[in-house]
């Protein structure tokens, strides 16, 4: 593959998160890697591939490698995370299409959206982070119906578990935006009244984002072309199959 290509092909997954590298992954050869057994929240144990966590998340990079403890036991304790939460990453390494290649069909899957965002980044898990930016804002628009109550959990979400930066996060940035459209219908709501005084820095945040245009949404995901895992090589086999006759 020429590195233009590779280049071009990585820009399929976000435009508005930072370029990916781009590789191709075949899940066999992930398949013969040694176990990693990962606790989350105390409560439930998945035993996953160790080079499948590893290049699809740098925290197990860096968790299981070097001269740290998991690295040897191959094993990792994840207290901070909710387990129902991380299995949606679970199936998202095991399965080429995941849970987050279709379009939203509730309004209370922009909480899980936002929260699995927020996940990935704790994961520092990039693809999977622009898995989700890729579905919020696709399906995300001012017409869209979502609740007073989910509205306010998304706002919880923006401010308690995205990183605020210089350059706004896109996923904060829309969640911020949608919250300025509704913000005249929020406020005759205890709930939205409440949050306010739980977090004072988003009256602020609301304030810079009303009247304001959506942001710039995240490129629709090309299933057909973005596909995480290709298939097993039928041409390699053959080539084989030859030699041994041969």
């Amino acid at each position: 593959m020429s590195e233009d290509f590779s280049k071009k092909f990585s820009l399929l997954v976000s435009p508005l998160l930072p370029p990916l590298p781009f590789t191709w992954l075949i899940l066999g050869s992930f398949l013969t890697s040694p176990t990693v057994t990962v606790t989350v929240g105390k409560s439930r144990v998945f035993n996953l591939h160790l080079d499948l966590l590893t290049v699809e998340a740098d925290r197990f990079a860096k968790s299981l490698s070097g001269k740290f403890n998991e690295s040897k036991t191959k094993t990792l304790d994840i207290e901070d995370e909710d387990p129902e939460l991380f299995g949606y990453f679970v199936e998202y390494l095991y399965r080429d299409r995941s849970v987050l290649s279709r379009n939203v069909q509730h309004y209370s899957e922009y909480v899980t959206l936002a929260r699995l965002y927020a996940m990935g980044e704790r994961l520092q898990a990039r693809k999977f982070q622009a898995y989700a930016l890729s579905r919020f804002t696709q399906s995300l628009d001012s017409r869209a119906f979502v609740s007073d109550e989910s509205t306010c959990d998304l706002l919880r979400i923006a401010c308690n578990e995205i990183t605020e930066r210089v350059n706004e996060d896109p996923m904060r940035a829309h969640i911020f935006w949608f919250g300025g459209t509704k913000i005249s219908e929020l406020q005759k709501y205890d709930l939205f009244r409440q949050t306010l005084c739980d977090i004072p820095d988003l009256g602020k945040q609301l304030c810079l984002w009303v009247q304001k245009s959506q942001p710039a949404k995240s490129n629709m995901l090309n299933e057909l072309q973005y596909q995480r895992f290709v298939p097993e090589s039928e041409y390699s086999l053959q080539e084989k199959e030859k030699t041994a006759i041969g």
